[in-house]
């Protein structure tokens, strides 16, 4: 089974505090805790981006709780990510990231209930977020009346749009949205 999340943002003490957190060792290990229940087995982890807090040492630390995690790990990256192409020289963190993730890119297409859907960690372009900076602009998709999958909101709302779901943490109790759970989100 596949399973999708966004903004984990693990070794960030500002995130931590938002969600009501005394430490960023407690916020890490809820978030950790949830991805430990995926089964090695059967399961694969999409990464929808905003594993840290934003700088080298944030993702070392977020680098080293995820690499315990035993199912494979695959990253699409978020603006949070010092390897995102946002960066200069982003690409040097290619290597420190492959130690742990099958595959690293900006964005991604799979299948979810037998429905094509892209994967990126913004809301298509020009979707109302209180995060949004004009620098984003660049890097979010366009709406051609596919299915997104994202995260980047930190919102509450599990859908953001006609066709697209938000698997940020926020949106799903702290814990990864399964792809049979997309897919029902998908049929309403």
């Amino acid at each position: 089974m596949d399973f999708f999340v966004a903004d984990l943002h693990l070794a960030h003490p500002k995130l931590a505090a938002m969600r009501g957190f005394d430490t960023v060792a407690a916020h890490d290990s809820a978030v950790m805790a949830s991805l430990y229940r995926l089964d090695p087995d059967t399961d694969t982890l999409w990464v929808l981006g905003d594993i840290c807090a934003g700088g080298v040492g944030s993702m070392h630390l977020a680098l080293e709780q995820l690499a315990t995690l035993r199912v494979p790990l695959h990253l699409v990256t978020g603006n949070h990510d010092p390897i995102h192409p946002m960066y200069r020289g982003g690409q040097k963190r290619f290597a420190d990231y492959a130690l742990v993730f099958a595959s690293v890119q900006q964005m991604a297409r799979t299948k979810i209930g037998g429905t094509s859907v892209l994967l990126s960690h913004f809301p298509y372009h020009g979707v109302p977020d209180r995060y949004s900076r004009k620098q984003f602009d660049q890097y979010q998709l366009p709406d051609l009346g596919g299915w997104l999958i994202h995260g980047h909101t930190h919102s509450d709302q599990r859908r953001s749009g006609e066709r697209s779901i938000c698997v940020g943490l926020e949106a799903w109790d702290l814990r990864p949205a399964s792809a049979d759970e997309l897919a029902e989100e998908m049929s309403k």
